[in-house]
């Protein structure tokens, strides 16, 4: 048996941290230890809370430490940040617009021409191949020239 109401417990306490200037630290224990009891009462509904405080670092990294996740990882952007090419599979999902898409698309693109760059760096067989990669790499994203 699932219990909706204990969003109506979570969520004011969480609005209460941020009003009152929290610091990250405190309301990821704060509420980590909420959502560790309201779980442990039947709490089926914790997604829904997630969704309403996904603007918030802190409190998104608490319901991912008691394996909280929205089903489309939109709550995950921290971690995709390191690997976009998993962001972008996690994003086909009919609830992401656009325009976070094209985000998506454009972080992995940016992603693929530092990688190109890095790799640059690690080629010593000559000025050709490294035009050729800066070449690359400048298609790719060309703002990110560095």
């Amino acid at each position: 048996m699932g219990w909706n109401s204990a969003n109506r417990i979570f969520d004011p306490v969480a609005r209460a941290l941020i009003d009152t200037g929290a610091d990250d630290n405190t309301k990821r224990k704060v509420l980590g230890d909420l959502i560790s009891e309201l779980q442990d009462g039947d709490w089926d509904t914790e997604d829904e809370s997630l969704e309403d405080f996904l603007t918030d670092p802190a409190i998104v990294k608490a319901f991912a430490d008691k394996g909280v996740h929205l089903s489309d990882k939109r709550c995950c952007r921290a971690e995709h940040a390191k690997d976009p090419a998993a962001y972008l599979l996690a994003l086909r999902h009919e609830d992401v617009t656009e325009d976070e898409m094209a985000r998506a698309i454009d972080a992995y693109a940016h992603h693929l021409a530092q990688r190109i760059r890095a790799t640059r760096d690690e080629v010593r067989s000559g000025a050709q191949p490294l035009a050729v990669l800066d070449y690359v790499a400048d298609l790719i994203d060309p703002k990110a020239r560095s």
